[in-house]
């Protein structure tokens, strides 16, 4: 049996990283009125843990949240759950390393380095760890040009800044910290956002799972998936990109995923801009809603996926194209 759970403040549990964590009230309300999303790509005799009852598993179960957090052991050690179904204290310190986004920074230099589609690999993506170094590196900005500031921890459009915005100085300050360090990213010019997801066995084995087409608001948050076959959405974005590129780029990360020995999903999320794609904007260590796009066609769901919050509260559902 696999225990399927959704916890969608997994990002900012890993950016605290004490097991007592609590998250906003607006959270915490999205888990509890979303708990059964996982009931979407469940099987026949899984479980789905709606958060408070008791669990009482037996060798060969399997725990599968959407992200792994001290906060989330915490939470599952207290519904009954021993440690032997549990990530040891090392491996989630390594998660959290992973998913930290200094990790991403060096996977888009690591593309450049390589040549990944020469001269139509677009971004640059910078660690800064001191007021001085940010400030020295938006004094490089071109006429007309902005720079996307990004916390450390975090992603689904969550802790981004406009360097422009009248709060970015005190969001600066006060990301430093508590996070130490401020990504610091100049924007692109973006006609689509799109993902490879991925899933990693742990021993070096990556396997591609399919091409993710989102959609996001204009500040960078999440609003939605196309749900559609794998051949669908390649053919949309084949309008638009060289498709030796698209092949060029999931191999490339195939290649590079190995090397972490990581087990479970991974969602890269990347940019197809004016003049070429950025391949990497953030990495995913966890489930993601376009890991879940690419499971729903097989059930015969097509359309947009949508998560929304209307009239005060949570929903999500499949909108058929018209």
């Amino acid at each position: 049996m696999k225990v399927y759970i959704f916890n969608p403040e997994n990002d900012m549990a890993l950016a605290d990283g004490n097991p007592g964590y609590t998250p906003p009230a607006i959270i915490r309300q999205m888990r509890d009125e979303l708990y059964w999303l996982p009931n979407w790509w469940a099987e026949e005799g899984d479980l789905v843990w709606n958060g408070t009852d008791k669990l009482a598993l037996k060798p060969g179960d399997e725990i599968c949240p959407w992200g792994w957090s001290p906060a989330l052991i915490h939470q599952l050690r207290q519904a009954g759950v021993t440690d032997e179904f549990l990530p040891t204290d090392e491996e989630m310190e390594r998660l959290r390393w992973l998913s930290h986004r200094q990790t991403a920074v060096e996977a888009l230099a690591a593309c450049r380095k390589d040549g990944l589609i020469g001269d139509a690999l677009m971004g640059e993506s910078h660690l800064c760890k001191t007021e001085e170094e940010i400030k020295a590196l938006l004094s490089t900005a071109k006429e007309g040009e902005e720079f996307m500031l990004k916390a450390p921890w975090s992603s689904s459009g969550r802790g981004l800044m406009l360097c422009g915005s009248p709060n970015a100085k005190g969001w600066i300050k006060n990301t430093l910290k508590a996070q130490g360090s401020v990504v610091v990213e100049r924007l692109l010019q973006k006609v689509s956002d799109f993902a490879l997801e991925f899933w990693c066995d742990g021993k070096g084995g990556v396997e591609y799972r399919g091409l993710s087409l989102f959609y996001t608001n204009e500040g960078g948050a999440y609003l939605g998936n196309w749900v559609a076959p794998e051949g669908q959405k390649l053919q949309w974005l084949m309008q638009y990109a060289d498709p030796q590129m698209l092949v060029d780029i999931r191999q490339w990360w195939e290649k590079y995923l190995q090397k972490f020995q990581y087990r479970g999903p991974v969602g890269v999320d990347m940019m197809l801009c004016q003049g070429g794609i950025c391949p990497c904007i953030e990495i995913n260590w966890r489930m993601t809603m376009g890991y879940i796009s690419t499971l729903l066609p097989a059930q015969g769901k097509y359309g947009r996926m949508v998560v929304e919050y209307i009239y005060g509260h949570y929903s999500a559902e499949v909108e058929a194209f018209s």
